[in-house]
């Protein structure tokens, strides 16, 4: 891979495949929203979002969501208001379009919707370099919940692009309720490697540079175990780790 070292996201550029070259138009536009909000962009969003890839790689490995480009970033968002909260006061009959600035007002640095606007992810602007990543079903409006995440922005980067496969090739193995399956849990944290950490109750466990990956999540009371391996014979040597019948996919 040609190109510059990159400090926080080498794992998650690799894994795409991604040249990290700069867009001398992305770093401008970052340094724009710099002087506009009288802050600094984080360390390791400055980084990826200067990527020439950068905001196209986050795309291409979503569901069709919408990212931000460089030029994006930190611009005003627009609400409801009042906010459908049924606390409307009693001379507004209907709601209003009103503007937001999520940085100053809130902290926060919008970069990814998704694709039907039912949720949105921002950088929490705490200071940090590798600052940590929120989401809203609220969408951004000044009293909406937000809910961890990730820890690191780079994390949540790196989660995005080891998910993609497997979400969209892998193959779904039984279901189980209640707690966790310890005997799959039991070979995975003796055998595999954990994958990029979330906080969202998401598990990824890989071996064989990421060519075999496990993940484990829970949603609707039951815990759900998709796999993907890169060819037939990482594929075979998954199903024979954790006793299944496992497929191939391409990435």
């Amino acid at each position: 891979m040609a190109g510059r070292a990159l400090r926080f996201h080498g794992r998650a550029a690799t894994l795409a495949g991604m040249d990290p070259e700069v867009s001398a138009e992305a770093a401008a536009a970052l340094d724009r929203f710099e002087a506009v909000h009288g802050r600094a962009v984080p360390a390791s969003v400055r980084e990826w979002f200067a990527l020439a890839q950068g905001a196209d790689v986050l795309r291409e490995f979503s569901n069709d969501d919408a990212v931000y480009g460089a030029d994006r970033l930190g611009r005003e968002e627009v609400y409801y208001w009042p906010e459908d909260n049924g606390d409307w006061p009693d001379d507004v009959e209907e709601q209003e379009e009103r503007p937001i600035d999520p940085v100053g007002a809130l902290g926060l640095l919008p970069f990814l919707v998704e694709n039907q606007g039912v949720w949105v992810m921002a950088v929490r602007l705490d200071g940090s370099e590798d600052p940590p990543v929120v989401i809203s079903f609220d969408d951004v409006t000044p009293s909406a919940a937000w809910r961890p995440c990730a820890d690191r922005f780079s994390d949540l980067v790196h989660a995005r692009i080891w998910d993609a496969p497997v979400h969209r090739h892998g193959t779904q193995l039984a279901t189980h309720e209640g707690t966790e399956p310890p005997a799959l849990l039991d070979v995975l944290r003796r055998d595999f490697t954990p994958g990029p950490p979330t906080v969202d109750g998401i598990q990824r466990y890989s071996r064989d540079g990421d060519r075999q990956r496990v993940l484990i999540e829970q949603w609707r009371g039951r815990w759900h175990t998709t796999t993907w391996a890169a060819d037939e014979a990482s594929a075979a040597a998954l199903a024979a780790a954790l006793g299944t019948d496992t497929g191939a996919a391409e990435q």
